[in-house]
């Protein structure tokens, strides 16, 4: 069995077949004149954590676990990140893996042969006891324990603006052009290490950054800087290692300086990084340094304002050069079983391009479709080449405040309605609640520790909400295209821990950030005026995905993740459901579930 995989994230097919029939995708383009292209039914809802997993299982949400960026625990109203769940032991908190079902790349070990997959979502933390080779992708963790959010670093008398999310510290003047700070880093017993640095303007576009222990590092205004390995002092005989980049936005006449997310030296990492050791160990020798966290492209310093378009654009590419230089040197050694990564730069760009530059957003099809050509050519020959996207992609023009229409209808209450935060829903006044980005929930007698709906109401209720959300039109245009209850949109053994109703909304309308953490705004629909101006976490019919083959697409006229493990054995997958991260018993409040998701532009 020989099986070459590439996730290119977000690939969107009706973008594909438009430049496809002006003639600018030539290697997919073959591919599909060969009949090896089909578009590609996804998982609802169509969030990539979810959709990847999918992908990977056979399983729907119902099977694997993984319903929404956030999960809740009724008992308490808690909530979780789906894809960070922890559990309580006597050594203290940990990671546990999201889900544990079996993937195809399970199977394929258990069947005799190799498999190695990179990037690939829900793979944090490593399973140390699996044979599969991994590298992590979307969830793997800042060394915080947070996706990922950076630091700016500006004069102490120039501090940004309260409203964005990115932390900031202050530089301190000490003289000719001369400022010192601290860059903060994991939390200790004693608050936050922190590493001294110092930036010495040498020009009007150009400064040395001086970080303790490390040699100066000279900076040129709207360039980043190489990674930087860092060190932080967690006790006597404990040190963190941790990974940057800098980027001197400005020089004069106030210096701003920008550090990405501090991310875990892969070799060296707090928690199970990747599988086994000696794979990270010899990928890092060979490539590195590299960035890992999960959500690298850093979007949230650009909706921020604190990195440019170009700049942003320009780490984009530093990004996808490194993988692919990784996932072509362990192409090299390929000999059979399975080999796959997913590329999810695309799904970034679109995010914050889509709307208002699509000559960018068509650029990148360009460039995956010549990295395309080159997987064509150095796959061998009597290897299937497998290219596929978890979703496509479409406009965000109205943010959508779930729960203030459920206030607003009399389906919510809360003891202070202008706030617009969870915390204060009066859960002995509320019948359904909204949480996470496609997901809404009924609040059962039995179930949720304050549940005031009672058996015989809840049907009755389902349907009332899932006409009345149905019908909703904002100036003509409809808000829902799709409102699955639990039944029609999940099976399999955990479906009974996913929410009571999936949202699909219609192609320009999306939660808004306030929803995924169950809050509100003033109105129940708002303009989208972010830079974050399209997305896929909509109505699963309206963002199907694309695949491309070599082979073995000719017997399936309308391929769906369920077809796909099978596919890439090119033998009958067998199944197997996991219990999900869901089960952990470690339940976060909503300021730690928000400190966890800072740093991803879906809250």
């Amino acid at each position: 069995m020989k099986t070459v995989i590439a996730g290119f994230d977000a690939f969107d097919p009706q973008i594909f077949e438009d430049l496809h029939d002006q003639g600018q995708l030539p290697h997919l383009s073959g591919l599909l004149a060969e009949g090896g292209y089909r578009r590609f039914k996804v998982a609802s809802p169509p969030q990539s954590e979810v959709s990847w997993t999918s992908i990977a299982t056979g399983l729907n949400p119902g099977g694997h676990g993984i319903f929404d960026f956030v999960h809740r625990s009724p008992e308490g109203y808690g909530l979780q990140v789906s894809l960070l769940p922890t559990q309580s032991g006597p050594l203290g908190t940990r990671f546990v893996p999201p889900h544990d079902a079996r993937t195809l790349f399970d199977q394929a070990v258990d069947d005799g042969y190799p498999a190695t997959v990179m990037w690939w979502p829900a793979t944090f933390p490593a399973r140390l006891e699996s044979p599969v080779h991994t590298i992590p992708g979307l969830g793997a963790p800042d060394i915080r324990g947070r996706l990922g959010v950076g630091t700016s670093f500006t004069p102490a008398g120039d501090r940004p603006p309260e409203t964005i999310k990115t932390p900031w510290e202050p530089l301190e003047p000490r003289g000719r052009d001369l400022y010192r700070g601290h860059l903060p880093g994991p939390a200790s017993k004693k608050g936050p290490a922190v590493i001294d640095l110092q930036l010495q303007l040498l020009d009007d576009h150009g400064a040395r950054l001086e970080l303790a222990g490390l040699p100066p590092l000279d900076l040129q205004e709207g360039r980043w800087s190489p990674i930087v390995e860092l060190s932080f002092k967690m006790g006597l005989f404990v040190r963190v290692r941790a990974l940057t980049r800098f980027i001197l936005t400005q020089a004069r006449p106030a210096p701003r300086l920008y550090a990405l997310p501090l991310q875990p030296h892969p070799v060296r990492a707090p928690w199970p990084f990747a599988a086994p050791p000696g794979f990270i160990k010899a990928v890092w020798k060979q490539d590195g340094p590299f960035l890992t966290i999960g959500w690298p492209q850093d979007t949230t310093a650009l909706e921020d304002g604190l990195i440019d378009d170009e700049q942003f654009l320009a780490l984009c590419e530093s990004i996808f050069a490194v993988r692919r230089q990784i996932f072509f040197h362990q192409l090299e050694r390929y000999e059979e079983g399975i080999l796959a990564a997913v590329f999810d730069t695309l799904d970034r760009v679109q995010h914050m391009f889509r709307r208002d530059r699509p000559d960018i957003v068509e650029d990148w099809y360009r460039k995956m479709d010549a990295f395309a050509g080159e997987l064509l050519a150095r796959t061998p020959p009597d290897a299937n080449l497998l290219v596929l996207s978890d979703h496509g992609f479409a406009s965000f023009d109205h943010k959508v405040h779930i729960n203030r229409w459920l206030l607003d209808q009399g389906y919510l209450a809360s003891r202070d309605p202008a706030s617009g935060a969870f915390r204060t829903i009066d859960w002995g006044r509320t019948r359904a609640y909204g949480l996470g980005l496609n997901s809404l929930y009924i609040n059962q007698v039995g179930r949720e520790s304050a549940g005031v709906v009672g058996p015989d109401e809840h049907d009755g209720l389902i349907r009332e909400l899932q006409a009345g959300l149905s019908a909703w039109a904002v100036a003509g245009q409809q808000v829902f295209s799709n409102v699955l209850t639990r039944d029609q949109a999940f099976e399999g053994s955990l479906a009974r821990y996913g929410p009571d109703l999936v949202l699909g909304y219609a192609p320009g309308f999306r939660a808004s950030q306030e929803s995924g953490l169950g809050g509100w705004g003033d109105l129940a629909v708002a303009p989208n005026r972010d830079h974050w101006g399209a997305d896929h976490c909509i109505d699963a019919e309206a963002v199907a995905g694309v695949i491309f083959a070599r082979r073995g697409l000719s017997n399936l006229a309308a391929p769906s993740f369920r077809d796909f493990p099978s596919l890439a054995l090119g033998a009958d997958f067998r199944p197997r459901e996991g219990r999900g991260g869901i089960s952990s018993p470690a339940q976060e409040e909503e300021d730690a579930v928000e400190e966890r998701l800072k740093g991803l532009g879906y809250l």
